[in-house]
């Protein structure tokens, strides 16, 4: 009897171990099911407020993203929300983007505060699109949404200002209100 009762509780002991590990498993650091529908959710709030339809001010800068971009900030469903589109290819000016934006639009990175997303990382929820608007994914094919610490690694270096560099007026570097926008 007591071996039966030990035996029980070591198959409970398995069973709900693997269990959990299975719904860690689910529930990765970044590009997990729900992040992947929260981007798309995000996406549509994108096109519907303006922010993949407004030009900004272009200015250079360096790498990761692309050698010209652009910045917009806003508002989505309450809150703050910045969009960078990254502009990219041979020997790439800002000359060039202004005459054909589409044709050097290689990525649309965005992060948004998520209350209780990630308190360590002040609850900024990252996402990087292509141009197309589809999610853009990393060598082993996990999508780059949510927690990616690409985008933590670097912008640790500006946590004193909330995760968010600040931006180069003197490079025309200034952020376009897409609040503004609207009225």
């Amino acid at each position: 009897m007591k071996k039966s009762i030990i035996s029980l509780i070591a198959f409970i002991f398995i069973l709900s171990s693997t269990s959990l590990f299975a719904e860690m498993k689910m529930q990765a650091a970044f590009g997990g099911e729900k992040d992947i529908e929260y981007s798309k959710y995000l996406w549509q709030k994108l096109e519907d407020g303006k922010f993949n339809s407004t030009a900004s001010n272009l200015y250079l800068g360096p790498p990761p993203h692309g050698g010209v971009r652009e910045v917009l900030e806003g508002k989505i469903d309450g809150k703050r929300v910045l969009l960078k589109r990254n502009y990219g290819g041979a020997g790439i000016t800002i000359e060039k983007v202004e005459a054909n934006r589409d044709l050097y639009l290689k990525a649309i990175t965005v992060m948004i505060k998520k209350d209780g997303f990630d308190p360590k990382n002040g609850d900024w929820f990252w996402a990087k699109y292509k141009a197309d608007g589809t999610l853009d994914k990393t060598p082993k094919k996990q999508a780059i949404v949510g927690k990616f610490p690409g985008c933590i690694g670097c912008h640790q270096a500006a946590k004193k200002t909330d995760f968010v560099f600040i931006h180069n007026n003197e490079l025309n570097g200034e952020v376009t209100l897409v609040e503004s926008l609207k009225k």
